[in-house]
């Protein structure tokens, strides 16, 4: 009997020494949570980056089209965005 009360409590003595408790626990889980906001965040800014991506050539194409204003237009809209994208990957570099 004292050999299965052994055998029994050998896995959560092995539990306790592994980690310093609760608080461990939760910074790890809180450190998961920051790189998944991270991952989330520099997805969003290529995202950015690719509509970035389309309103320059959408502004190539209003160019072609004789369109000089629109074409501005797009590739101010174009500058905002990869500014947008810079800072939003910065931001996620630093999570």
């Amino acid at each position: 009997m004292k050999r299965i009360a052994l055998v029994a409590a050998l896995p959560i003595a092995m539990a306790i020494s592994a980690c310093d408790g609760p608080a461990e626990e939760v910074a790890e889980e809180q450190d998961d949570v920051m790189e998944a906001e991270g991952e989330v965040v520099d997805a969003a800014s290529g995202t950015m980056e690719a509509q970035a991506d389309l309103a320059e050539e959408r502004a190539d194409v209003a160019e072609a089209e004789g369109d000089p204003t629109r074409a501005r237009k797009l590739e101010q809209e174009a500058d905002a965005m990869e500014d947008k994208a810079d800072a939003m990957e910065d931001a996620a570099d630093g999570m």
